[in-house]
């Protein structure tokens, strides 16, 4: 009797462990189920150029940060993982597969796209005839002897995101920056705005020295002087148009 009774406790012991793997199973099976993704879409799936920023985007019922993304091949890609959808830019011509898999359940989607031959390159655009800039300088109390500038155009430009581009250089002590043209990153399409950047002069500043500053803008040159006293600067700058300083104390 005792001996039946051993068998029977066993075979209700396995009967209740089998009744729990298989609810773990529907319930692996109902979370699959309910984050599966649904579609990956590409802003170009042809007719891409090497270097071009192609924007993925799907859908599913879970945060996009819980996707993972694999190209294959994976040789020469650049991943941009972003909160509402992925850049990946391709460097060499081919056909990748791109896939986006659930991290948790490793449920995937993937696409296909074609990358040609031809290079994605950024527009240079003149800057306008009429064009002033306004220029900012910069300085800070624990680096007194670095001068920095900022600068933004009175006009807009091609797309949001241009930037302002120029060249710089130091004679002796004449400090010199040359505007050149706005930089238009290759397949913007962002509202016109105005042109900026940041301008670093490298060279030290010395105390109580005079410097010649010299800023080039359409082929005119807009000259003055500045001066550095402990961390104070002061700038002699007589112009209004073309290139305006906007401070002449720091």
């Amino acid at each position: 009797m005792k001996g039946k009774l051993a068998v029977g406790i066993i075979l209700l012991a396995l009967m209740q462990l089998v009744a729990c793997e298989r609810n773990d199973v529907d319930i692996a099976a109902d979370k699959v189920k309910s984050s599966k993704l649904n579609s990956l879409e590409a802003s170009k799936v042809t007719g891409i150029k090497r270097k071009e920023p192609v924007i993925f985007t799907l859908t599913g019922d879970l945060a996009l940060t819980n996707y993972r993304w694999k190209v294959t091949p994976m040789e020469y890609i650049f991943i941009n993982k972003g909160s509402v959808s992925t850049a990946i830019t391709f460097d060499k011509a081919g056909t990748y597969m791109v896939v986006a898999q659930d991290s948790i359940t490793l449920d995937s989607v993937f696409i296909n796209v074609e990358v040609g031959t031809d290079i994605y390159q950024d527009v240079q655009e003149s800057l306008t005839a009429d064009e002033v800039i306004s220029v900012t300088p910069i300085t800070y109390a624990d680096s007194a002897s670095h001068l920095d500038f900022s600068a933004i155009t009175k006009n807009n430009y091609s797309c949001s995101n241009n930037s302002l581009t120029y060249s710089l250089g130091k004679n002796g002590d004449t400090y010199f920056i040359n505007f050149r043209e706005v930089n238009i990153p290759a397949g913007c399409t962002g509202d016109a705005s105005k042109a900026k950047n940041d301008i670093i002069f490298y060279w030290p500043v010395s105390e109580n020295k005079i410097y010649n500053l010299e800023i080039t803008l359409n082929n005119v040159t807009y000259s003055g002087t500045f001066e550095r006293k402990g961390t104070k600067y002061e700038f002699t700058w007589p112009h209004t148009t073309g290139v305006i300083l906007t401070k002449k104390s720091l």
